[in-house]
């Protein structure tokens, strides 16, 4: 059978779509244009791959078949055209960065600044999300690369994982806070009779034991993320803006809220080192990056060190000299 990858193109738009019109449309063709590209198909697929009905079209056993394999082939093109401008000088200067809650506002946002002011003519897309939205918009390649919380990835054979230093969190709350009364030894125990705030879903292992901390370690296994956090959110701001207006905690890194605790709005309280986060630059093993890519990931790396440095810096000052947060070396995989 000899299939052509425009073939492909429209039998995928129309598995997507289930209907002609809105299939056609949305690859640019007419609708009978689309029609006969699917019959031709068919014909040289020797079998029918959509039953037409009233409502549209869905695809039948041999078109579900063909479609999962198409849909490979599409990839695998992709691919083939991307690694060819690579090495021929054609890449375009695109670079599609997925971006984790909290890295996003901790040194993602000073790297993609640092790569624009040295490459101004560049093309970045960020798209800010949870890390388990993101790996699949990974997988899809829809994303050249992300930075996440990695311990969700690293045992995934298709994923490439160079590690980030660990950063710790820290429990946040207005200044005047009942906590803040409390005795330091039962501060932790109390904070959770407070509503807490923080991102949608957390990575397994800090799940587990911040499910243990509020609920004890039998319950830790039966909940999912949403019985843990009072406000659900993806958007560090608004979690400083929620704890200045209540009695809420969040947990926020240090950075995001140095201003505030200047001003005396904010307090931190620096959490155990369970809360603490494993970040990492994460891409599809097999497939490389562009020379845009590359130089991305070597200046995450740097605004990762020197927050490390300011953290380490500014936790003595406000905390006191010691800290349970292990730094793992920039660059190891």
């Amino acid at each position: 059978m000899d299939f052509d990858l425009r073939l492909l193109r429209c039998a995928l738009a129309l598995a997507e779509h289930r209907n002609f019109a809105r299939a056609a449309g949305a690859i640019h063709l007419s609708q009978p244009a689309l029609s006969r590209a699917i019959k031709e198909l068919e014909q040289r697929a020797g079998t029918r791959l959509f039953d037409r009905t009233s409502l549209g079209a869905e695809p039948t056993d041999a078109g579900n078949v063909f479609l999962e394999h198409a849909r490979d082939v599409m990839s695998r093109a992709s691919d083939l055209g991307r690694e060819m401008n690579l090495l021929t000088g054609l890449e375009t200067g695109e670079l599609r960065i997925g971006a984790g809650t909290y890295p996003s506002n901790m040194f993602l946002d000073k790297a993609i600044a640092r790569l624009m002011r040295e490459h101004p003519s560049v093309h970045v897309s960020v798209c800010n999300d949870n890390w388990s939205n993101l790996l699949p918009l990974l997988r899809k390649r829809d994303l050249d690369l992300a930075i996440i919380e990695v311990t969700a990835a690293e045992e995934d054979p298709e994923i490439h994982v160079t590690r980030l230093n660990q950063h710790q969190g820290h429990l946040v709350m207005r200044a005047g806070h009942p906590l803040l009364t409390v005795d330091p030894s039962r501060r932790l125990d109390e904070t959770w009779a407070y509503p807490f705030i923080s991102t949608s879903r957390f990575p397994p292992a800090l799940f587990k034991e911040l499910a243990a901390a509020l609920l004890g370690p039998q319950h830790a296994a039966k909940l999912g993320s949403k019985a843990l956090v009072s406000v659900a959110c993806e958007s560090l701001y608004m979690m400083k803006c929620i704890v200045r207006e209540c009695d809420a905690v969040a947990l926020l890194p240090l950075n995001v809220v140095a201003g505030e605790i200047e001003r005396g709005e904010l307090v931190a309280i620096p959490g155990p080192s369970w809360m603490g986060a494993a970040f990492g630059i994460v891409r599809l093993a097999h497939r490389s990056l562009s020379p845009l890519g590359e130089t991305f990931v070597r200046m995450v790396q740097q605004a990762d060190e020197e927050l490390s440095e300011w953290e380490e810096k500014t936790a003595k000052k406000l905390f006191g000299p010691k800290r349970g947060s292990k730094r793992t070396p920039v660059g190891s995989t």
